[in-house]
């Protein structure tokens, strides 16, 4: 992970860390949660729908979250991610990419972007034995208070819940 202050140097030094992965014999595949995010809310006429709205005036911001949530979640907000979450089949989907590649690695970016709707260790429970690469998220975050787990974005309480390794 790194600094949420450091994104702009971590965003600039990306193609260093793919061409490093390349010379050292993987096959990187980066894929950014912006990116995800926005395929899932374009294929959703809840989404069409809300932008539709947004233009006839103030759309409240916790109505907003929850519109979100639901388009990514495919559930009310609070209700848990499950294995036929939008999200979740997407992420499998890149996953999946990673692995038909030779000695594939998924590098996920822009993590940021499901903020405040998502914390990643949520991602790493539903996903749990599906992860068929090796999977990078590069996560904004600062040294937390849980033993080496991060406190996503520098502000949230460090989670517990983390199954993965972190590199700082």
């Amino acid at each position: 992970h790194y600094r949420p202050s450091e994104w702009t140097e971590f965003r600039q030094n990306l193609h260093q860390i793919v061409k490093r992965l390349k010379d050292q014999g993987f096959t990187p595949h980066v894929a950014a949660f912006s990116d995800i995010c926005l395929g899932i809310f374009k294929e959703s006429p809840i989404y069409a729908a809300k932008l539709k709205m947004e233009g006839l005036g103030q759309f409240p911001h916790d109505a907003h979250n929850k519109a979100l949530y639901s388009i990514l979640a495919g559930g009310a907000l609070g209700q848990p991610l499950t294995s036929d979450s939008p999200i979740v089949k997407a992420l499998e989907t890149e996953i999946n990419k990673a692995a038909a590649l030779d000695n594939g690695v998924l590098i996920l970016t822009d993590m940021e972007t499901i903020h405040p709707l998502f914390r990643v260790s949520a991602f790493e429970q539903i996903l749990q034995g599906k992860f068929i690469a090796p999977t990078v998220m590069c996560y904004p975050g600062e040294k937390g208070n849980i033993g080496d787990n991060p406190s996503f974005l520098g502000f949230y309480k460090s989670d517990g819940n983390y199954r993965s390794t972190h590199i700082y």
